[in-house]
């Protein structure tokens, strides 16, 4: 089994739906797949249209075993294990890396037995807590929209973590709209300067909107888009990555 964090500082960068995209794509292709959402806003599972049954909080402190969080989506091979608020006390909880690495090296020891592929969805902060998750993924996979910002924080993040190893990052360009005369400049200026940037990009769409609502994957649902067939081109570039065999 493969651990794939998809994290980035900024929010509102595409982080849950590239989660959910990508666990799509990998249960269509007979990977059995979890979506484990870290984030209090619990994103994930409502666009899996699952909602937490209990706190996840609950599992932290070890009351239930894990597989009384975990849901099935409407997808075949796809399960989540939904977030809710009561994430937002995981830092009290485990306020050290060592104590999140460790807790999760032991769940995900369980989850290999029953899954290929778990995809860790995680809310935009630094924190020790974040750091550990990090420790745990084998791989991260960190969407970055065409702005100062979202580099910067993209930085900041490999300055952060600088025990990290180069070949864990993913880093890739997300919400691209090459009708704005920034976003090409940040095409051919910028990226350019960053040659451990995935060859793949996702480009900007409504259809991420309708995703939301319709809660539904849109390599899924609309399988023709350009979103669509953007995630197939970065699943394809990732997967090899990450040495499922």
């Amino acid at each position: 089994m493969r651990t794939l964090a998809i994290y980035q500082l900024k929010g509102g960068v595409g982080k849950t739906t590239t989660a959910v995209n990508v666990a799509a794509l990998a249960a269509q292709e007979g990977l059995r797949t979890l979506v484990w959402d870290l984030d209090p806003q619990g994103a994930a599972g409502w666009m899996l249209n699952a909602e937490a049954r209990q706190p996840q909080l609950q599992l932290w402190q070890q009351q239930q075993p894990i597989n009384h969080f975990i849901c099935h989506t409407g997808v075949e091979r796809l399960d989540v294990l939904p977030g809710d608020m009561s994430l937002r006390k995981l830092l009290q909880l485990f306020p050290k890396r060592k104590q999140t690495r460790d807790f999760l090296a032991d769940a995900l020891s369980q989850l290999s037995e029953t899954y290929g592929l778990v995809i860790l969805d995680c809310p935009p902060l630094l924190s020790p807590t974040m750091d550990g998750v990090l420790q745990a993924a084998d791989r991260i996979l960190l969407p970055v929209e065409p702005s100062a910002l979202s580099l910067r924080a993209y930085h900041q993040l490999r300055e952060h973590c600088d025990w990290v190893k180069s070949a864990q990052w993913l880093p890739f360009a997300n919400l691209i709209d090459r009708r704005k005369p920034a976003h090409g400049q940040w095409i051919r200026d910028t990226l350019p300067e960053h040659p451990e940037f995935l060859p793949t990009f996702v480009a900007w769409s409504a259809t991420a909107e309708r995703m939301a609502q319709n809660r539904t994957p849109v390599v899924l649902e609309q399988p023709a888009t350009p979103m669509a067939r953007n995630y197939r081109a970065l699943w394809q570039t990732v997967r090899p990555l990450l040495k499922l065999g």
